[in-house]
């Protein structure tokens, strides 16, 4: 398969991209994450990341935490330049716990969003097995948003929703439907089978019926990339634009990029409201 990019650092480290197999996401060639990562290169796989959602690497003896740090550092500035809000922190939580379903769905695939239930969302997540971990799936929300009608997207540009830790019920936050990525300002579908739970100004009846329209697109099988964990694999994804399904286990190591808040399509300040 050709590479979508090939290119030599100044120290003369050699890194290309492969794709993946669903029209997203990336393979990394020729990077040891154990080794620290030129200016460059980190550019690039940063570019990479806004660019095909999701990056792989495989072989990685470490978690890669000084990545992920330098990942938020590039983040910040640009996040600045967005004009409806200033540069945010953009801490690190190393080993912080994955969101995982409760009980009664555990088996499921619960797909979801990492922390959309909070008010500033997770801007990207890294994972690394140590073994074999069995599975973990991705699905594009830039395309699912392509894929529907002209008419519903303007519809949902207009329409916010409800997100909500099944787990903590102190957890909840409004977002919208459309959400617009701060980096390169495309619509992305924000919605999420596991936190979304009702679209605000809607009836209930009318909230579900057009949620479980959303979520039949967010989750359409052409959409996805499914991965099988083993011992070294280095996943990275931008957690704004992809949802992922829960991965977690004694084999995992993960590490989270705290975020911005999203914004949408159509600036509106109403009052939100449940209806019905």
């Amino acid at each position: 398969m050709t590479p979508l990019l090939s290119l030599s650092t100044p120290a003369g480290t050699g890194i290309s991209l492969l794709p993946l197999d669903a029209g997203f996401g990336a393979e990394v060639l020729g990077l040891d994450l154990a080794v620290p990562i030129a200016a460059p290169v980190l550019e690039v796989l940063h570019d990479a990341l806004i660019e095909h959602g999701v990056l792989l690497l495989r072989g990685q003896s470490a978690m890669p935490e000084a990545l992920a740090r330098g990942l938020a550092s590039l983040e910040a500035p640009l996040l600045g330049q967005a004009l409806h809000q200033a540069a945010p922190a953009l801490p690190l939580s190393v080993g912080a716990p994955a969101d995982l379903p409760p009980p009664d769905r555990v088996g499921t695939p619960f797909w979801h969003t990492d922390r959309s239930y909070a008010a500033q969302p997770a801007l990207a997540c890294l994972m690394r097995a140590e073994a074999p971990a069995g599975g973990i799936a991705f699905a594009d929300q830039r395309c699912a948003w392509a894929s529907l009608p002209p008419v519903l997207r303007d519809r949902l540009g207009q329409l916010r929703a409800l997100h909500a830790s099944p787990l903590d019920p102190t957890a909840r936050a409004e977002h919208p439907l459309v959400r617009r990525h701060p980096v390169t300002g495309e619509p992305v579908l924000y919605a999420n089978p596991a936190f979304t739970t009702r679209i605000l100004n809607l009836t209930a009846a009318e909230s579900r019926h057009l949620l479980d329209t959303l979520f039949t697109a967010a989750t359409a099988e052409s959409l996805i990339w499914r991965h099988d964990w083993q011992s070294g694999d280095v996943l990275i994804w931008d957690n704004r634009r992809v949802l992922h399904t829960a991965s977690a286990g004694p084999a995992l190591e993960s590490l989270r990029i705290e975020g911005d808040q999203p914004t949408g399509a159509a600036g509106l300040d109403m009052p939100w409201v449940m209806a019905g």
